[in-house]
């Protein structure tokens, strides 16, 4: 009968467990030094491994021929424990055995010598899964457990586990493997079986298995029966992904707020049976791809992709402003949660795509700030063509509650007006440069909001003009950043200044901007700025 991957190269040898060394050293010198505890907990997410090195560990601590705490695997223990024959070595599933008897049964049991090992070994699995009772009746055991006995608990919601049970137990939190890992191992089962595979084909497994080995050969399983070779267009067909190229042609279809094709392309997805809530899944992940393109100049070391495809991110990432991808980023994963409710999966999705196609239709915080973002961008463009002189100090919009003053982030002390007829007509604040800089070694996250700003000095105080259109909402509610500015300004001049937000007014004009910027914004549904 065949085997299926996952089960025919399951590591039997704690040196074969990939992306897991910081465990499987540690368990294999406790082995050699003799110095293993009685109770373990393996906790992560499926299919990194838990179960499998519970396994080796049990076989370790059994084995007659152990060398350097790794088991022979060839001796009666080790094949006995290999195909589940030896009896002194129980595997038990807790989602089905959850009851306060099991426990009871396995108490009674424990309680006997082994048979032919040295150690009677539970490995309980999924063991979140007890019962209240079950998980109390297990306790009194582990508290005082017999000499013979070890108990290795594996878990996906350590959470769930009481923290009695935490307690007793020696810790070990597995980690998600890197796709890379995953990569190299899919090439290496890929070998052994005579299987040919490119890189990308392996990569995109990788990617796909979200860090489980497991879920990795369970797709190559599939591939494997698909083609001869298997390809990146293999693994996307076989997972129902319909390809790669279908995300950057959808978010290009919502950078250009194209209704028409954004619904004929998931027409043309859903007709080649691609499953709508993979796509929505899929789409969020470009879209985070793309928020650490536009957040980042260390993108490459943190996302994993191809390096053709690290610069089409790149390229389309300079298409949307950081508003505009939170935003999406927001619209596309309350989408993903509604699907699971709703009856129409492929209904969701498209209103989610319609939504980011016309903004106008969403009123959230983030559709209107991804909105006003948009709006400031063409008031840039006015400026560039030269549409009238005013624009040189046009203000950037802020969104302001009718019939209240505008925001301030400090008190304003005695002293001129706050609010400043014209940039020209006061003085800037010659050291601001270095004040900036000095901030910048000091706080990273201040830094980023002072980027490219300027300050003038007017009546005793520091007046900031930031081109970061949340900076004033920063400051308002970071009195520790506050501080750090009157720091810095103290530091570099010997003067303890206030600080304050710069505002620019206007006159109007027959051609002002800002009366073509309230019709813009009039017509994109923005009311009450």
């Amino acid at each position: 009968m065949y085997q299926a991957l996952y089960r025919k190269y399951r590591p039997r040898f704690f040196r074969d467990v990939a992306g897991q060394e910081h465990i499987t050293s540690v368990l294999s010198k406790e082995v050699a030094e003799k110095t293993f505890g009685h109770a373990y907990l393996f906790t992560g997410s499926r299919g990194i491994g838990k179960t499998t090195c519970a396994k080796i560990l049990a076989k370790a601590v059994n084995c007659p021929f152990e060398k350097e705490g790794e088991p022979c695997g060839e001796c009666e223990i080790c094949r006995g424990i290999d195909d589940g024959s030896l009896l002194d070595i129980t595997e038990m599933d807790a989602a089905s055995n959850r009851n306060i008897d099991d426990i009871r049964d396995l108490r009674s049991e424990a309680n006997f010598t082994p048979a032919v090992a040295k150690y009677r070994v539970y490995i309980i699995d999924e063991a979140h899964m007890l019962t209240k009772e079950a998980a109390n009746a297990l306790l009194k055991i582990m508290e005082e457990p017999p000499e013979h006995v070890i108990f290795i608990l594996a878990t996906t919601e350590v959470h769930r586990l009481p923290a009695t049970i935490l307690s007793r137990c020696m810790r070990f939190d597995y980690r998600r493997m890197p796709p890379e890992v995953i990569a190299e191992r899919v090439k290496f089962v890929c070998k052994m079986e005579h299987i040919d595979i490119d890189d990308e084909g392996a990569m995109l497994i990788g990617k796909l298995a979200d860090g489980g080995m497991r879920d990795a050969l369970s797709l190559l399983d599939i591939c494997r029966s698909s083609d001869e070779t298997v390809t990146a267009e293999t693994v996307s067909r076989c997972a129902g992904l319909a390809g790669r190229e279908y995300l950057f042609e959808l978010t290009d279809k919502i950078a250009e707020q194209n209704i028409s094709e954004v619904l004929g392309a998931v027409d043309k997805l859903y007709e080649g049976s691609a499953d709508v809530s993979r796509i929505c899944d899929e789409l969020i992940n470009h879209f985070r791809n793309l928020m650490i393109v536009s957040c980042t100049k260390e993108a490459s070391a943190i996302l994993k992709v191809m390096p053709n495809e690290m610069l089409r991110i790149e390229k389309q990432a300079k298409e949307f402003s950081q508003p505009e991808i939170f935003h999406a980023v927001s619209v596309l994963q309350d989408t993903l949660v509604k699907m699971s409710k709703s009856a129409s999966k492929r209904l969701e999705f498209e209103l989610a795509l319609v939504k980011l196609c016309s903004p106008a239709l969403n009123q959230s915080q983030e559709a209107l700030l991804a909105r006003i973002e948009k709006l400031e961008k063409e008031v840039v463009l006015l400026k560039a063509r030269g549409a009238a002189p005013a624009v040189q100090n046009l203000p950037a919009m802020e969104v302001v509650p009718k019939a209240e003053p505008a925001p301030v982030y400090e008190e304003i002390p005695a002293g001129p007006a706050f609010s400043v007829q014209s940039a020209s007509s006061e003085p800037e604040f010659q050291s601001w440069e270095d004040v900036v800089e000095l901030i910048k070694g000091k706080n990273r996250m201040l830094y980023s909001f002072l980027e490219g700003s300027k300050a003038y000095l007017v009546g005793g105080r520091v007046l900031i003009d930031s081109p970061n259109s949340f900076f004033i909402d920063y400051m308002q509610k970071n009195d520790d950043s506050r501080e750090v500015i009157k720091n810095a300004i103290t530091e570099v001049c010997g003067t303890r200044y206030g600080i304050g937000p710069y505002k620019k007014t206007e006159k109007k004009t027959e051609d002002d901007p800002l009366a073509i910027l309230a019709k813009r914004a009039a017509e994109n549904g923005i009311g009450g700025l």
